[in-house]
């Protein structure tokens, strides 16, 4: 049994769904909190776009950085001496999973925002990681067309980057 649950809210469509259903299910029994790294590089929408869904879920937000890195990608990648490759990108694990991990305690339930689409990813995800983890969307087969319905369903505009063409809410000019 859970002790807590944390809901990484990445500011992108989907772990904005999966936070309101994380919520929705809990009805209170447990302490949540929803937690949000903060990427500098991220487009400043994303300020809007989090305000208007912490409206929505009735919860607050804690924001979360590396203070290593002052939670910017130009300081990962200037510390590091890299930038991308087969590894990966170092400021998701840096920015991202290392404040997750900084962040987490023992009897932790994580809530990700992982779609129907994803489900090697998420397969992918918890090999990797041995936390008690849930997917709420890939737990109901939604997709991520169908988080971004339900957002604009809730009347919240779409962050901007999504109307940029980009996929997910990743960063202004991604490295992955």
């Amino acid at each position: 049994m859970a002790d807590r649950i944390v809901c990484w809210f990445s500011c992108g469509a989907a772990s904005a769904v999966a936070t309101k259903l994380a919520i929705y299910e809990n009805e209170g029994r447990l302490p949540l909190v929803v937690a949000r790294c903060i990427v500098r590089e991220e487009h400043p929408d994303n300020e809007r776009f989090a305000a208007d869904c912490e409206q929505w879920f009735g919860v607050p937000i804690t924001n979360l950085i590396s203070e290593k890195y002052d939670g910017s990608i130009y300081e990962v990648f200037r510390k590091e001496s890299y930038i991308s490759g087969v590894a990966g990108a170092p400021c998701t694990r840096l920015l991202k999973k290392q404040v997750r991990l900084d962040f987490e305690r023992h009897g932790d339930r994580h809530v990700f925002g992982y779609c129907a689409e994803e489900q090697d990813r998420w397969d992918s995800f918890l090999d990797a990681n041995n936390i008690d983890a849930v997917a709420p969307l890939v737990d109901r087969g939604l997709l991520h067309s169908e988080s971004l319905a339900i957002i604009q369903d809730a009347g919240i505009r779409l962050p901007a980057m999504y109307g940029l063409g980009y996929q997910h809410n990743n960063c202004i000019g991604c490295c992955k």
